[in-house]
């Protein structure tokens, strides 16, 4: 057997688990032979065991990854990478994967893993990656949080010169120089951390809890995003009114009447008046980052054993008095009939009252023994608390050596073991940032090279809306759509959805959606919509650790009924895209 061959099956399988709050992750990596696309012996048991741990129920998918060594044309490794992942993704589906949840990418030699410099490297690289993601959401909140990742940015720049920071939407945004100035109004010169929300998409717009709404009237828009601003501790900065920044917001076709709106929390939107401007602008792609990588390997965790912990003592609480009962309270008792015998009312008065000072006599006997014992307690009470201190003290001592000698003999050995296989992916890892920053410097200098201010000149860019503002927080791209009254109506649901249900009215042929909320019944209604403007019911919610979805077309004359449906995190983006097309 040849030192190559001996390599390919020693370097067949790197298994990886990534476990969050949401999501479980496996890794496998496969190996083939040189200008094969055959799955090897060891690559299918390596498929079968993580088969064996990848449950193919619930909200799940695959995704695998083709590549090459550099041997041959650019074209010929293309397709060879394409038919090593088309290969493992035929040996997934015969084994019970769902095609439709198993995602094909081929890179070919463009990412390579080692060098191809010799052919150990090479080896290495004739490989395919498979990846297993499997979601589970505690509620929906978290789902909402899922679907809104990527859409934050946060930038660090200096105040003292011009800025631009372009998120990974297309957004751009400039700062003037000594814009920035703090709650006093003093100019900022220390680093700024700029946050940067891009909401151009349905699925984040809907993920941020946005509408298109300003009071009761409906709004078309173009775009939506968040800018915010603090310095180093987190306190808020502001832009100067004579310092406003420029942006830009791509789009991806012509909407006339434009003008910029303001919010607070992106519900509820505020006209301007100010019209948008249309340009072109460069646009600019940051690399995409390395993933870090994540060894399988469960490090053992220390379980403190609490039997034999001090109870601390509780302290004393004096007891309250029993109020007596008033005579006039009594006297005041007077039946319809007194006037009819009036002693044998008084007699009544005197025996309830009578009865009465027994009970108080009974309560002040007992809250007399309470009082006895709540002195004999506050006086035993620092004797005990003084004890309890020693005790603890001495339980802590000697819990502490325990996890001492449990660190050195149990963690200490599995934690150097773990360093030890770490090393070698962790030194990939490094190398393989090393080249994204110098990808991305030469990258941006060759972008602000060509990008002139807000990119004025046409350089094969973006349609986009440009527009300046000094007020930070939401801003919208939008439109009035004007409705006489008696083409609107309101769409109520039938059904009773959970009570975390996100529930969204979202036009087909406009721009538009609106989020519905609860009436006094319960019930899940939309603001006043227009008539003749088609639009569909989507809402999504978590049930039992699983997304559910209800998408259903809305008409005038009948109300909609929400009908919940399993689905799955992928599933949920792909009907938000396919929703938020730009219609034609």
């Amino acid at each position: 057997m040849t030192m190559a061959r001996q390599l390919l099956l020693l370097v067949a399988l790197l298994l990886c688990t990534i476990t969050s709050a949401s999501t479980d992750t496996l890794q496998v990596l496969l190996h083939f032979q040189k200008d094969r696309s055959v799955l090897l012996p060891e690559a299918a048991v390596r498929l079968d065991s993580l088969l064996a741990v990848a449950p193919l129920s619930g909200d799940h998918h695959f995704t695998v990854q083709g590549h090459t060594d550099s041997d041959g044309d650019l074209a010929y490794n293309e397709a060879l990478s394409l038919a090593r992942a088309e290969e493992v993704r035929s040996y997934l589906v015969a084994r019970g994967a769902d095609p439709s949840l198993v995602n094909v990418e081929r890179y070919g030699e463009r990412d390579p893993m080692a060098s191809n410099a010799r052919e150990t490297g090479m080896a290495l690289n004739r490989r395919v990656v498979v990846t297993y993601v499997r979601h589970y959401f505690a509620d929906t909140d978290e789902l909402r949080r899922a679907l809104m990742e990527g859409t934050v940015q946060r930038f660090i720049i200096d105040p003292s010169q011009d800025q631009t920071i372009v998120g990974s939407a297309g957004v751009q945004v400039r700062f003037a120089a000594h814009a920035f100035v703090d709650a006093q109004g003093r100019v900022v010169q220390a680093p700024v951390h700029v946050e940067l929300t891009e909401a151009l998409g349905l699925q984040a717009m809907l993920a941020h809890q946005l509408a298109t709404r300003s009071g009761e009237q409906l709004l078309e828009t173009g775009g939506m995003l968040r800018v915010q601003a603090s310095d180093a501790e987190g306190n808020a900065l502001r832009l100067a009114a004579a310092s406003p920044m420029d942006i830009a917001v791509p789009q991806p076709g012509r909407m006339p009447g434009m003008e910029l709106f303001l919010s607070s929390d992106g519900r509820d939107w505020n006209a301007t008046g100010r019209p948008l401007q249309e340009t072109v602008v460069t646009t600019w792609q940051e690399p995409r980052y390395p993933a870090p990588p994540q060894l399988r390997y469960r490090l053992p965790r220390y379980v403190e054993d609490q039997k034999g912990r001090p109870v601390k003592p509780v302290e004393p609480v004096k007891p309250r008095e029993p109020v007596g009962p008033r005579r006039e309270s009594y006297t005041a008792y007077s039946p319809w009939w007194s006037f009819l015998a009036p002693q044998r009312v008084e007699a009544k008065i005197e025996m309830r009252y009578a009865a009465a000072m027994e009970r108080y006599a009974a309560q002040m006997h007992k809250y007399e023994r309470k009082v006895a014992t709540y002195e004999a307690e506050c006086s035993s009470f620092p004797e005990r608390l003084q004890r309890y201190h020693e005790r603890m003290a001495a339980w802590s001592t000697a819990k502490n050596a325990e996890y001492g000698q449990w660190y050195n003999t149990v963690y200490q050995p599995e934690l150097d073991r773990y360093n030890a296989l770490y090393a070698p992916i962790r030194q990939r890892y490094d190398s393989l940032v090393a080249n994204w920053e110098q990808v991305r410097a030469e990258s941006l200098q060759r972008y602000t090279l060509r990008a002139d201010s807000m990119g004025t000149a046409d350089m094969g860019g973006l349609n986009a809306y440009v527009f300046s503002t000094a007020q930070l927080g939401w801003i919208n791209c939008d439109r009035f759509i004007n409705l006489p009254e008696s083409q609107k109506y309101q769409v109520i649901a039938k059904g009773d959805p959970p009570r975390s249900t996100e529930a969204y009215l979202v036009f087909t042929k406009i721009r538009s959606f609106l989020s519905m909320e609860r009436n006094a019944v319960g019930e899940l209604c939309s603001p006043p919509v227009a008539r003749n403007e088609p639009a569909v019911l989507f809402a999504y919610t978590v049930i039992d650790g699983r997304a559910h979805v209800c998408r259903q077309a809305v008409t005038p004359n009948e109300r909609p009924t929400l009908r919940f449906e399993p689905s799955s995190y992928a599933e949920i983006g792909r009907i938000l895209n396919e929703l938020g097309q730009r219609p034609s």
